[in-house]
């Protein structure tokens, strides 16, 4: 069974424009979160700079804690956003809505 989808319906429409949106607030907070983890980890370095300094060995395992911790959990509203998403959408209003939310998005994001 072929569906075809008319670009010039309302609901479509706005799924296209909702959806060429997605990338960009994914992308800005996906960049976000790595902006605030590389700001602890500056952090964490500046305080172990005297150390180094002073011959000892850094503490690697706080670093990697400080990206793990970070990953995990600033990264939940971007992965919620990519799943979400067309959920939603499809559930609200309809395959039509999600059929543009879709293409918006592959068009946007590539």
């Amino acid at each position: 069974m072929i569906i075809k989808i008319d670009v010039l319906n309302p609901y479509t429409f706005a799924g296209l424009l909702f959806g060429a949106m997605l990338p960009y607030w994914f992308s800005a907070l996906t960049m976000g979160a790595v902006g605030d983890a590389a700001q602890e980890m500056i952090e964490e370095i500046e305080e172990q700079y005297p150390k180094i300094i002073a011959g000892e060995a850094p503490d690697h395992e706080k670093c990697i804690a400080i990206s793990t911790n970070a990953s995990l959990a600033k990264m939940i509203a971007p992965g919620c956003i990519v799943i979400i998403s067309p959920l939603a959408v499809g559930i609200l209003f309809g395959y039509r809505c999600c059929a543009g939310l879709l293409a918006g998005i592959i068009v946007s994001g590539i």
